[in-house]
């Protein structure tokens, strides 16, 4: 398997490597994301009856707030996605599928000259890293 680095031409658009690499596990982790948003929203607007109704005398409902971690989890992963979905915008359509198969299933070029599909790789990591304030 080829070690992933990312391109130096560019000087603005390099990263610290710590950040290229979250920014790579941040696109990688996307349709998981995607995903548990759609589950969270199911569990928040479901029937009502949950394991989370109100028992007649418990009184530390306050400390645990199941729905209220469940909405502050759903709109955190939403502003990720989000987040991604915008860098993944900056990219040529014409790119975008291929950048995004490259990072996720490290997929290699068919029919891309190398060199101008790694530059869009870098410049889209680069806005991962710029949306989700890593940098």
């Amino acid at each position: 398997m080829a070690r992933e680095w990312q391109q130096r031409r560019f000087a603005e658009y390099v990263m610290p490597d710590a950040v290229y690499y979250q920014s790579l596990w941040a696109v990688r982790d996307l349709a998981r994301m995607e995903k548990r948003v759609r589950e969270l929203d199911r569990e928040i607007t479901g029937d009502g009856c949950s394991a989370s109704v109100v028992r007649e005398g418990r009184r530390d409902y306050a400390a645990i707030r199941p729905t209220e971690k469940k909405a502050v989890e759903k709109i955190t992963l939403e502003k990720r996605v989000e987040a991604i979905r915008r860098a993944l915008d900056t990219v040529p359509e014409n790119y975008r599928d291929f950048v995004y198969a490259n990072i996720v299933y490290k997929k290699q070029p068919v029919g891309y000259q190398t060199k101008i599909w790694k530059i869009w790789k870098q410049r889209f990591l680069f806005h991962v890293a710029r949306n989700l304030s890593m940098m």
